[in-house]
C-alpha cells in the first residue's frame, strides 16, 4: 500500500498558521494589510525559486521575521 500523503495541504496549513502568528505578533507595529502584502510577496518569491517546496514555510517565516525585526517589510534591493 502506497503512502499517499498530500504534503501541499500540510504546507498550506503551515503557511496559514505562520501568517496568523505574524499578524498577531506584529499588528501593533505594522498595518495588517502591509504584513499580508509582504507575506504574499515573500511567498511568491520563494515559490518561484524553490527546488524543494517542503522548506517554503520555514524560509518564508525566517525572511518575514527578519523584515519585521528590521522594520522594513519591503526592503529596497542593494
Amino acid at each position: 500500500m502506497a503512502n499517499n500523503i498530500d504534503f501541499s495541504i500540510i504546507r498550506e496549513r503551515a503557511l496559514r498558521n505562520i501568517r496568523e502568528d505574524l499578524l498577531t505578533e506584529y499588528t501593533g507595529q505594522f498595518d495588517a494589510l502591509e504584513i499580508n502584502d509582504a507575506f504574499d510577496a515573500v511567498l511568491r518569491a520563494h515559490k518561484r525559486s524553490a527546488t524543494v517546496e517542503d522548506f517554503i514555510p520555514v524560509l518564508v517565516e525566517a525572511e518575514m521575521r527578519d523584515r519585521l525585526r528590521d522594520g522594513e517589510l519591503f526592503p529596497t534591493a542593494a
